[in-house]
């Protein structure tokens, strides 16, 4: 019997372009995905920025924001390089036809909680990491920019992450809550009962560094949380309307700003955060920048703002500062003013502005910082 005979050319179409079709299939991911892999156009800004030292329990205090429905518009919020220490609890590649190849990593506090996949209420001790494949940039469809601003960042934390654990296998892996600092990207995804996901879905995406092991420890976090307003309202608390990025009046820097007065009539607005100031520091100084726009006329201090320090029961212990409309003028200042005297204690920054039933007073703050010696 004559033995049925294929030409050449079918075995390489066979060998060679098979695999590259299925890959295509499940290469790159569709939602967000140049901000995910930092291919948009705002992650230029971001390459050799400095991290800013942060926690899980900070990243998850902040307000979920809105999310674009352009896949390549990157958030204020996702404008920043976070470095953070945490625990590794396990991981898995994103397979099959929706996967994307991304490890995804589930990443805690020292409590070891985190959300489960499925339905349910996210737990507030863990979140999302991820490191991208860095031959999936172009997306699933291929029509996404194919070149990273972190290609050379991808392909090294994938080849660390993978010499580290050389074994992974399709499934979750188990790393063992093995400390990890890891620098990389704030993002925003949306919520579709991923495994370790926050309350507010926030992820770092992507994964920039990794480092296995006990590190050393982390500069300090700022004491404030927050400091330009820029993540809506963590860490503050105010009045309605006070917390904003409007642009009836500007801010210093950024969008977001504290904006108190403005009503054209009698009206209070209040804001505030807590602050533990370290028992170790011999000289502690509060800053921030304010703008101060009235339309009152003649020489009378009729709309005020008071800077006060209080307890955490809302007990005045010391008036910093009074301002009012006497001192409007373009543009903002800064001013300082020493907390020194209240080291070791957990004090309450607090900010109160009263109008009258005349013309409106603004007062805008914005870029606080507390510098600590």
């Amino acid at each position: 019997m004559k033995r049925a005979s294929f030409p050449l050319f079918l075995f390489i179409s066979v060998a060679f372009l098979t695999p590259s079709a299925a890959l295509g299939q499940s290469c790159g991911g569709e939602e967000r995905w140049p901000v995910k892999v930092g291919s948009d156009p705002d992650a230029a800004a971001l390459v050799g920025a400095t991290p800013v030292a942060t926690t899980i329990h900070n990243l998850i205090s902040i307000h979920a924001p809105t999310l674009p429905s352009d896949d390549s518009v990157r958030l204020p919020q996702e404008k920043t390089v976070v470095v953070i220490q945490a625990r590794l609890i396990k991981f898995r590649p994103e397979l099959g036809k929706t996967g994307d190849r991304d490890y995804h990593l589930v990443i805690t506090d020292d409590t070891l909680d985190f959300t489960p996949g499925g339905a349910g209420t996210p737990h507030k001790h863990g979140l999302v990491a991820e490191i991208p494949n860095p031959d999936c940039v172009s997306g699933r469809a291929g029509d996404d920019p194919s070149t990273s601003h972190f290609a050379q960042q991808l392909h090294d934390v994938r080849a660390k992450f993978e010499g580290q654990f050389p074994n992974i296998i399709d499934d979750w892996n188990d790393a063992g809550a093995i400390p990890v600092t890891i620098i990389g990207v704030r993002f925003f995804d949306f919520a579709h009962n991923q495994a370790g996901r926050a309350p507010n879905i926030v992820e770092i995406h992507p994964i920039l560094n990794i480092e296995f092991g006990t590190p050393p420890p982390l500069p300090a976090a700022p004491l404030l949380t927050n400091p330009g307003f820029e993540d809506g309202s963590a860490g503050w608390t105010a009045t309605s309307g006070v917390l904003d990025s409007a642009t009836g009046e500007h801010a210093h820097t950024g969008h977001g700003k504290a904006w108190l007065g403005g009503y054209d009539t009698k009206h209070t607005d209040t804001l505030f955060q807590n602050i533990a100031i370290p028992a170790t520091a011999s000289a502690v100084t509060v800053s921030f920048y304010l703008h101060i726009s009235t339309q009152e006329e003649g020489g009378v201090a009729r709309d005020t703002l008071k800077v006060s320090v209080r307890n955490t029961q809302g007990t005045v212990l010391k008036t910093l500062a009074t301002f009012s409309n006497l001192q409007a003028q373009a543009g903002f200042a800064l001013h300082t003013f020493d907390l020194t005297a209240f080291k070791g204690k957990t004090i309450r920054l607090f900010f109160r502005s009263d109008e009258d039933n005349g013309s409106m007073t603004s007062f805008v703050l914005d870029d606080f910082s507390v510098a600590v010696e």
